[in-house]
């Protein structure tokens, strides 16, 4: 099934289309809506509506980040994983025992995604904690300014997004 069939069958189901476009192209004109963005921003767009997902509301699948990432691996300050040193396999924050275990050793459920530690002398963080202090510096009002996109839009899409997403259903 080609990918205008999809969308035009979800779009049937009740889906609604957001069209990111400069120019209204076809899609724009079929489209719930369409946000005519500066071209060659949409990635400040992009980290803007990542911003609010995780920062602002929320909306990420802890889970799937627990079982399927990296996100939970221990991170030092110079950005390098903290590794067991004598496995040299990547260490994360036992939440139930409050220490630092290989990744391998930890149930899943009780590895740490947030939170500040020490281990073995050296301050460290989670990865996906990490990603959501990266993404804290494009707020919407900083990427409307650089986009053309009203920073309460940039807000809705991402709030729109996150709750049609179904992040962290089964």
């Amino acid at each position: 099934m080609s990918g205008a069939s999809l969308i035009w069958r979800a779009l049937g189901s009740g889906a609604k289309l957001v069209v990111v476009d400069p120019i209204r192209t076809n899609a724009g004109n079929v489209a719930d809506e369409w946000l005519p963005i500066r071209p060659g921003t949409d990635a400040q767009f992009s980290l803007s509506m990542a911003n609010v997902l995780l920062n602002e509301l929320g909306i990420y699948d802890r889970d799937f980040l627990k079982k399927h990432t990296n996100g939970t691996y221990l991170t030092a300050e110079d950005g390098h994983y903290v590794r067991d040193e004598a496995s040299g396999k990547p260490l994360v924050w036992d939440s139930i025992r409050n220490v630092a275990a290989p990744f391998d050793a930890v149930a899943w459920e009780s590895q740490a995604l947030l939170g500040d530690f020490v281990v073995a002398g050296r301050a460290c963080t989670p990865s996906f904690q990490k990603v959501k202090e990266h993404v804290s510096a494009y707020s919407p009002e900083s990427a409307s300014q650089v986009c053309g996109i009203p920073a309460e839009t940039i807000r809705r899409i991402a709030k729109e997004f996150g709750t049609a997403a179904s992040i962290g259903a089964t």
